[in-house]
């Protein structure tokens, strides 16, 4: 499935494997032997957004049914994706990429006080979020990373995940369009399959429920970026 949004090509993959590998620029070099710190957030993901647990954060009932399935996942995308995520990753990778540090720590050490939401999927995301963090550690010449990450040693920041996807995006100079389509691809995908074999969805049930989910996206990557 093809979506343009604005002069880039975004390729929503129905087996979100199949994709292009990226590569580190020369001078940010990690271990050949690594899967690409970007790549591995965006897989991680399916650890990390568990369908039940989204369902209990929202207050929603039990997912017993594909039906089930789809309000959960339009309530996400109304109440969590486009409002809260999307935009904490696109306000970290600005950070970031501008070398403004003290914002981007305050901006994780503030994320849960001003998104009380987010309190039962706090502690996967630091955890996700602070070892996807020590694995830039061999970018040593990058300041950014090397002061989040002592921010981090010292116990100043709960390095939630979405703060340290958008510092990758920032290092790797993914573009802010392409790492927000990226996310909410993943992020759909990882909570349908979740639950993929309680509800033993077929690869067409997967692919219609990620389609319904995913029309509105663009819409709003555009809002974030213009």
């Amino acid at each position: 499935m093809e979506i343009r949004l604005g002069q880039i090509v975004y390729f929503w993959s129905k087996k979100p494997q199949n994709r292009l590998v990226l590569t580190a620029p020369k001078n940010r070099t990690l271990p050949n032997s690594r899967q690409h710190p970007y790549e591995a957030q965006l897989d991680a993901l399916e650890g990390l957004m568990c369908a039940d647990l989204m369902a209990a954060a929202l207050g929603t009932a039990t997912l017993s049914s594909t039906t089930d399935l789809s309000v959960l996942l339009e309530q996400y995308r109304t109440t969590i994706l486009e409002p809260i995520e999307m935009p904490v990753i696109a306000q970290a990778q600005r950070l970031a990429s501008r070398g403004r540090t003290n914002e981007l720590i305050a901006l994780d050490q503030e994320f849960l006080g001003n998104h009380p939401e987010w309190l039962q999927l706090s502690p996967a995301s630091k955890r996700f979020g602070l070892d996807f963090l020590s694995r830039l550690h061999p970018l040593q010449d990058e300041r950014v990373v090397q002061r989040m990450l002592k921010a981090a040693q010292n116990g100043k920041i709960p390095g939630h995940h979405l703060i340290v996807f958008g510092l990758t995006m920032a290092v790797f100079s993914i573009a802010p369009r392409q790492g927000l389509a990226d996310y909410a691809q993943f992020a759909l995908n990882a909570l349908i399959a979740t639950k993929a074999g309680k509800l033993k969805l077929t690869q067409d049930d997967r692919n219609a429920l990620f389609a319904r989910s995913q029309s509105r996206l663009p819409e709003a990557i555009d809002r974030m970026v213009a």
